[in-house]
């Protein structure tokens, strides 16, 4: 069994949720866990348990995050399939996060910028996610920046890296490109005071991380909300 946790994504200076990010999960011994081959999950299934997300959260124009990697862009049937879920759940905005990772073999650039060209046209939107990472390098992206609507940066590659002291330098930069084409620019991994702090000085607005929200278990209409049944954090 698969369901989808959501993670808040606030802005901070107007102190409101603009909207969830899903991350699906996939039920195994009593816990919810990572799945085993992601690529196993139709997306059928995945627009199906969507829908209950934006019904069970009583979206109105909020926005709602769907990942996929580029391979998964490159079929066409999955783009169609995408623009006819955006028209159903208007005004609810789908956002198509485009992951970082390196799909070496399948990866084919002209293709993603014609299949990220149709989304823009049929009204969905694309955040390229972990900007500066992986397959989301400035100058792999750059052709890409006229059709996608967002940025993401995310803290916790620098924590990893132990480069934090890089992180303002690469919110300058990272604002900078966003600005440049009118986009949003959303920071994710925020997780302590200190980083809301410094994000506050930087005077960037949207953010997302386990300061404001961890990941949870989204409970559907007429379910009961028992933590009980099962463990709830991924």
């Amino acid at each position: 069994m698969y369901r989808f946790f959501v993670q808040p994504q606030v802005n901070r200076f107007k102190q409101s949720i603009v909207g969830y990010e899903t991350l699906i999960r996939e039920s195994r011994n009593g816990r919810w866990m990572l799945p085993k081959d992601f690529s196993a999950i139709s997306l059928a299934c995945q627009l199906k348990l969507l829908c209950r997300c934006v019904d069970a959260l009583h979206l109105k124009s909020h926005y709602l995050g769907f990942n996929l990697n580029r391979v998964q862009l490159q079929d066409p049937d999955v783009v169609q399939q995408l623009i006819e879920f955006q028209a159903k759940i208007h005004p609810v905005r789908l956002v198509v996060e485009l992951t970082e990772e390196v799909c070496e073999d399948a990866n084919d650039p002209a293709c993603v910028l014609k299949q990220i060209k149709t989304l823009h046209d049929g009204g969905v939107q694309v955040s390229l996610d972990d900007v500066g990472t992986g397959e989301n390098q400035l100058d792999r992206i750059e052709c890409l920046l006229p059709y996608v609507s967002e940025l993401k940066v995310a803290l916790q590659n620098f924590r990893h890296d132990g480069n934090e002291i890089m992180i303002p330098e690469e919110l300058h930069e990272w604002r900078r490109v966003s600005n440049a084409y009118h986009l949003r620019f959303l920071v994710e991994g925020v997780e302590t005071p200190g980083n809301q702090s410094a994000l506050d000085d930087l005077d960037i607005a949207l953010r997302q991380g386990y300061y404001y929200g961890k990941p949870h278990l989204l409970f559907y209409r007429g379910e009961l909300n028992d933590s009980s049944r099962m463990e709830k954090n991924a």
